[in-house]
C-alpha cells in the first residue's frame, strides 16, 4: 500500500501526457506500430507531450499504474460517444466502401448546414467573428447571432460598443429568418470573409500602439525622448499627452526615491491623497505613506476611513490630480524618473 500514492501520481496528468508516457515505455518498433493506428488529430498533442513529460509519469511505479489502468480498460464494458467525421468515415468505409462512406458524410453535412447554417462560427475565435460582423448592419448581426449558441453570441457581443450591442439584442428578440437559400448565401459569404480576415493581423488598439511608443521612449536616451515628444506635441498635443501619461503611471510611484516623493507629496492636500489611496496597490501605498510625517500619515489614514466607500471614478480623478503634479515637476526639471535602461545602484 505504501507504493499506491506514487503509482497514482500520474492520474491528474492529461490524456496526452499519459499516452505519451505509455508509448515511451515501449520499444521503438512497438511504439511506432501503436502510433500508426492513432487518430491523426491527436498525434501532434501526444508528440508535444513527449517533449515536456510530466515528472510524475516518469517513475517505474507510475508506468506500472498506467499498465494496470490499460488492462482494466480492456476488460471492462465502456459507454459510447459521438463519432467525428474521421471515425465515422472509417466505420462506413469498412462496411460499405469509400464511395458510399463519402456520400453518406456529404449528406450529413448538407443536412446540418441547412439546419444550422452558422454553426461554423462556434469554432471561430470570437474576436475574429466580431471583427468581420462589425462591417454588417445590426439586422444581419442579429440574424446570425440568433442562430448560434448563446455563449458564442455573448462572446462576440463583448467586442461591440454599448449602443450597437443594445440595438443588436433588440433585433434578436424579433428576428424573422429569411428563406433557407438566403441564409445559406449569408453563411457562405460570412465564412469566406472570416477565412480572409484570419489571414490578416487584427488592427492594434490605439492605446496598445501608444503604450509601445511610451515603452520605447522609456528605454531611449533623454535627448531622443525630448525630441520625439516635442515633435509629437507639435503634430498632435492629445497624442503626446497620452504617451506622457503611459510613460509614467500610478504604479510607478512605488519606485520613486525619498526626496522626489516628498517633493511630489508637498503639493497634494490630504483629502485628495486620502481618496487616491483607496484600493491602491500595496507597493504604491507603502511608498507614499513611508514618505509622510507621522502627523500627516495619521491624518490621511483617519480621513481615508471617514470617507467610506467611494465610486472608483472619484478615486481615479484624485489620482489624476497627483499625476498632474508629478508631470508638472517633470516638465520643470525638478523631478526625473529613473529610465528603464538605467542601472540603479545604492
Amino acid at each position: 500500500m505504501a507504493d499506491e500514492p506514487q503509482a497514482n501520481a500520474g492520474m491528474k496528468a492529461s490524456g496526452a501526457q499519459r499516452a505519451a508516457a505509455f508509448l515511451l515505455s515501449l520499444d521503438k518498433d512497438a511504439s511506432a506500430d501503436v502510433m500508426r493506428a492513432l487518430d491523426p488529430k491527436v498525434i501532434s498533442k501526444i508528440a508535444e507531450a513527449m517533449t515536456h513529460l510530466d515528472p510524475d509519469l516518469c517513475s517505474v511505479d507510475a508506468i506500472d499504474g498506467l499498465y494496470r489502468d490499460l488492462a482494466r480498460t480492456f476488460h471492462q464494458r465502456t459507454g459510447v460517444r459521438p463519432q467525428d467525421d474521421f471515425e465515422l468515415f472509417a466505420l462506413l468505409d469498412s462496411s460499405y466502401g469509400p464511395e458510399e462512406a463519402e456520400r453518406v458524410i456529404n449528406e450529413i453535412h448538407k443536412r446540418r448546414r441547412r439546419e444550422q447554417p452558422f454553426a461554423f462560427i462556434e469554432s471561430v475565435p470570437a474576436p475574429l467573428t466580431a471583427r468581420v460582423l462589425k462591417e454588417e448592419s445590426p439586422a444581419v448581426v442579429a440574424l446570425i447571432l440568433s442562430h448560434v449558441a448563446p455563449a458564442t453570441s455573448a462572446e462576440v457581443l463583448i467586442a461591440f460598443d454599448e449602443d450597437s450591442t443594445l440595438e443588436i439584442v433588440k433585433r434578436m428578440t424579433n428576428v424573422t429568418p429569411p428563406g433557407v437559400d438566403t441564409m445559406l448565401t449569408i453563411a457562405d459569404d460570412l465564412q469566406d470573409r472570416i477565412r480572409a480576415a484570419s489571414l490578416v493581423p487584427a488592427p492594434r488598439a490605439q492605446e496598445d500602439s501608444l503604450r509601445t511608443v511610451a515603452d520605447m521612449l522609456n528605454f531611449s536616451e533623454a535627448e531622443i525622448e525630448h525630441a520625439v515628444l516635442t515633435r509629437l506635441e507639435e503634430d498632435d498635443g492629445d497624442v503626446a499627452g497620452q504617451v506622457r501619461d503611459l510613460m509614467f503611471t500610478w504604479d510607478d510611484l512605488s519606485n520613486i526615491e525619498k526626496r522626489a516623493m516628498q517633493k511630489i507629496l508637498a503639493s497634494i492636500d490630504t483629502k485628495t491623497l486620502s481618496i487616491a489611496l483607496k484600493a491602491c496597490p500595496e507597493a504604491v501605498f507603502d511608498n507614499v505613506m513611508g514618505n509622510l510625517s507621522s502627523r500627516v500619515r495619521d491624518m490621511v489614514i483617519d480621513e481615508k476611513e471617514l470617507l467610506g466607500p467611494m465610486a472608483f471614478s472619484e478615486v481615479l480623478q484624485a489620482r489624476s490630480q497627483i499625476m498632474a503634479a508629478v508631470r508638472a515637476l517633470m516638465d520643470s526639471g525638478e523631478f526625473s524618473p529613473a529610465r528603464a535602461s538605467e542601472e540603479l545602484v545604492d
